[in-house]
């Protein structure tokens, strides 16, 4: 999902260009212009701003001729709001195989609900989820939990007052019943990051949870800097989900400063199974967001029929939930399907779809997904197996339709 203000608005102003019979310099300028007023809308810092305009009328001033000029100003915006968008560090969506993931935000963030729909999202990844609503501060903390997990994902409560007893209590109980991704929402009751921050602090060294997460509300804009480095100095082994995104334009600016707090993300996406959380890639959420640029776009492309890790990503994730036929003894077992999922889930979707991966990066890949080198070695040796049955059916398919075609013509 990406801001829809943002995304209509680049898409007029690189329209504008290409439709423009004449494509002068002040016609340039205008749609530059158009650009960096709707980053001041969404709460880019002015001072990132002007240095945006500045480089973009950089490439206006070149020899260029008006259509190479288009090209480059696209690749400058895309190149410069993937920078403004990184925050240099990488994600890591789930931790071990058995998870204790717990959910913090202040008030308005849609924590609760964020809370519910990534345990929703960890089941359809072969996992059996449950909730534990550890928030004691709200009357209707526990309805709500349940309305926002669909009725799919079990929902403990207790009548205790302590939350981190609450917790505890409801993670021990739920690993007695096989639960093995437990997801804990905490209380919303906050409106200060600070306070927030002490109290969580001191529930997580009661939880012990593998993995926290910060809710951040993308309506605020360049404010969530301040969030965002505070959460990082008291979990920095945290990430953030920024809510709000497609609706509020602010949201970009809210990236933004999260990404300058050099806070790793998470976000979530519509996928083949619905929706789904990523890591956040800067450089793939800026392609969603701009229009397509057929003279950038057509020689990354990956020709349909190649078989990709993304494609081993969805076939395992039918496998885990028992959706595919039996057939012949798979190349790996069920709990080896999980565990290539998640490290799976840490690469960014250039690497899911290129399926090449360097030595060096397979060793960052194996720190993001707390696993041995190893393992993710063995994940792309069961890829090359599997791309290579792949390829050897549709070269056989290739021939069969040769041959038919041939039987076809002589009748």
């Amino acid at each position: 999902m990406v801001p829809t203000e943002i995304k209509n608005l680049l898409a007029r102003s690189f329209e504008q260009m290409r439709i423009t019979p004449i494509l002068d310099d002040t016609t340039l300028k205008n749609c530059s212009n158009e650009i960096a007023r709707a980053l001041l809308d969404a709460d880019f810092p002015e001072s990132l701003v002007a240095e945006f305009e500045g480089k973009i009328q950089t490439v206006i001033d070149t020899n260029e001729a008006s259509e190479g000029k288009c090209n480059l100003i696209y690749k400058t915006i895309l190149e410069e709001l993937s920078t403004i968008l990184d925050p240099r560090k990488s994600a890591s969506i789930q931790g071990k195989n058995e998870s204790i993931v717990m959910f913090i935000g202040l008030q308005g963030s849609e924590k609760s609900y964020t809370c519910a729909r990534y345990a929703r999202y960890h089941m359809t990844m072969g996992f059996k989820p449950a909730l534990v609503c550890a928030d004691t501060f709200a009357i209707d903390a526990f309805d709500l939990l349940k309305k926002a997990s669909k009725d799919k994902v079990p929902v403990y409560r207790s009548r205790k007052r302590d939350p981190a007893k609450i917790a505890s209590g409801g993670i021990a109980k739920l690993r007695k019943h096989n639960r093995d991704f437990i997801v804990v929402d905490t209380t919303s009751r906050h409106t200060e990051c600070f306070a927030l921050l002490v109290e969580m602090r001191r529930l997580a060294n009661a939880v012990k949870p593998d993995l926290v997460i910060f809710v951040i509300d993308g309506s605020v804009g360049k404010d969530a800097f301040e969030q965002a480095r505070a959460f990082r100095e008291g979990f920095p082994a945290g990430v953030a989900i920024v809510t709000k995104i497609k609706t509020y334009p602010k949201s970009l600016g809210a990236l933004a400063a999260v990404a300058a707090a050099e806070c790793p993300m998470i976000y979530s996406t519509k996928g083949e199974k619905g929706e789904e959380f990523k890591v956040f890639e800067a450089e793939s959420f800026v392609r969603q967001l701009m229009p397509a640029n057929q003279d950038h776009e057509r020689e990354d492309k990956t020709p349909e029929l190649a078989y990709t890790l993304r494609k081993m990503h969805a076939y395992f994730s039918k496998a885990c939930q028992g959706k595919v036929l039996r057939g012949p003894r798979p190349l790996v077992d069920i709990p080896t399907m999980k565990l290539y999922i998640q490290i799976m889930d840490n690469m960014t979707s250039e690497e899911l779809e290129k399926s090449e991966i360097s030595k060096e990066r397979m060793v960052h890949l194996a720190e993001q997904s707390n696993v041995d080198v190893i393992q993710v070695v063995g994940m792309m040796t069961v890829y090359k197996r599997k791309a290579k049955a792949w390829l050897e059916i549709e070269e056989r398919m290739g021939k069969l339709n040769s041959i038919y075609n041939k039987w076809y013509l002589q009748k």
